[in-house]
């Protein structure tokens, strides 16, 4: 899926490479009520002297990005960058992206397409004890996104994302995973800026 995803983004690069641009908008997208819910089929869990812990599948993931949107005739390139949390009963994590989107115009307020980003996440915490540690990992986001308005727009968007952290465990920790893999599918709502 990653290769996929690599080729799509030089694709997009490469359907607006040489074309000319026009209006160049400074953006603020925030995403504050945003959800991933995991959907890779196996819940995290580990056991310790404190008994077993499973991790929820679904996680809280608020967000904000600042960028630019560069028009191109009907279609409207976002680069964007920013960062945010992931968070559920047993994990969170920073997350910092970067992306891009290519949206097109559907009509006088409306605009849609699909983004492609990275996700990188530093320092993940377990949050029921220090018997468990995650590693940093960097993920991979692919969706499409919907913007609904004027200057200050309505932003939706559905995105896949796929990332892995290794897991260390202490001694007399078991555990049947030795990662946590959180790729799943995030619904993200908020409100986008273009200034």
């Amino acid at each position: 899926m990653k290769r996929s995803m690599i080729v799509a983004a030089l694709l997009l690069t490469a359907a607006v490479a040489g074309v000319g641009y026009g209006q160049v908008d400074f953006l603020v997208n925030a995403r504050p009520a945003s959800i991933l819910i995991d959907s890779s089929g196996g819940k995290f869990s580990a056991e310790g002297a404190d008994g077993r812990v499973s991790m929820s599948q679904v996680y809280a993931m608020p967000n904000i990005s600042l960028g630019a949107g560069i028009e191109f005739g009907d279609a409207y390139l976002d680069i964007t960058g920013g960062g945010g949390v992931v968070i559920n009963d047993t994990f969170r994590s920073f997350l910092l992206q970067a992306s891009l989107a290519l949206n097109y115009t559907l009509s006088e307020s409306l605009i849609a397409g699909p983004r492609l980003g990275l996700v990188y996440f530093p320092d993940p915490d377990w949050t029921e004890n220090d018997d468990v540690d995650f590693d940093d990992s960097f993920g991979l986001l692919a969706g499409l996104q919907l913007s609904m308005g004027d200057k200050i727009q309505y932003l939706v968007s559905v995105d896949l994302i796929d990332v892995n952290f290794d897991a260390d465990f202490d001694s007399g920790v078991v555990s049947e995973d030795d990662e946590l893999d959180l790729s799943g599918i995030a619904f993200q709502f908020g409100v986008r800026g273009e200034f």
